[in-house]
């Protein structure tokens, strides 16, 4: 049994991974400030920020494999806040790196499309970022870090979706689409963006890939998405119909929201082909 800690265990990712990795595998979920009540899985409370602490609690789990799916997600707080940004984004990755014992064989860092400007769309690996806002400039900023680190690394840019377990609640965040779904469900109008696309992946899938990156001991840059480009505005609109609800459509505006609105960010899967192809996949 490998001994895994994940950070961001109360996130729609982290809890997700943390739940399904557990069914075979010793879990340690590393939370800030929700206490993640999930079965099988050990709630660790630690700061990323706070150096110290995160090298004592490291030192006493002593992960074999770490997965850093904390981060500060939102692209307008990101705009609003970049010393906030940057101090959870970058320093907070510098922080884990240092923190990991000697045991710690393969950290695996999820980075994001927002990496790229969005201009061309169809990202592969071999593509040089291009962030054009502060969520990516230190999600792209924290890769570099993790390239840097002693530690064999994985870093796989991402998009997803999907639903918290138990809906979200006291101990786990509400996502965007539970937040959408119950503003759908009160006959509540949810604007979504037109002009912004991506290729995401269902939480529960992306969990899967992730168990198998490591399983298999797979390093380097992949670029994890689905066969399918799709806008925002797309996803929020077969929501809005499964429930009956009003979805509006409109372009992102705003300082904040255009920096996040990248015409497209999806990226191709020219590494997921040979992916799928690896023992216990496809």
């Amino acid at each position: 049994m490998t001994r895994i800690l994940i950070t961001g265990a109360s996130g729609l990712l982290g809890s997700n991974l943390a739940i399904e990795w557990s069914k075979t595998d010793e879990i340690y979920g590393l939370f800030l400030n929700n206490r993640p009540e999930l079965p099988r899985v050990v709630p660790a409370a630690c700061d990323l920020l706070d150096a110290e602490g995160l090298r004592r609690l490291l030192g006493e789990v002593r992960p074999e494999v770490v997965v850093h799916a904390a981060a500060m997600t939102s692209v307008d707080a990101c705009e609003n806040d970049p010393a906030a940004a940057w101090a959870v984004n970058v320093q907070g990755t510098s922080n884990l790196i240092q923190a990991c014992p000697p045991a710690t064989r393969h950290l695996i860092y999820i980075s994001t499309d927002y990496v790229f400007s969005g201009l061309r769309g169809h990202y592969t690996e071999a593509d040089a970022p291009s962030p054009v806002n502060v969520y990516g400039r230190t999600k792209l900023d924290g890769e570099r870090l993790i390239m840097g680190s002693p530690i064999p690394w994985t870093i796989v840019r991402t998009s997803f979706f999907g639903w918290s377990p138990g809906g979200g609640g006291r101990t786990v965040r509400r996502c965007f689409m539970e937040q959408s779904l119950a503003s759908l469900e009160s006959w509540s109008t949810v604007t979504a963006w037109t002009n912004r696309f991506s290729t995401p992946l269902l939480v529960n899938n992306l969990a899967q890939v992730l168990m198998e990156i490591a399983r298999l001991g797979l390093t380097g840059l992949w670029h994890a998405g689905s066969e399918q480009r799709v806008s925002n505005w797309q996803l929020l609109r077969y929501l809005a119909e499964c429930v009956g609800g009003g979805a509006q459509d409109g372009a992102a505006e705003g300082a904040a929201t255009a920096a996040a609105a990248t015409a497209s960010a999806a990226v191709d899967l020219v590494k997921g082909a040979a992916f799928q192809s690896q023992p216990g996949l496809g």
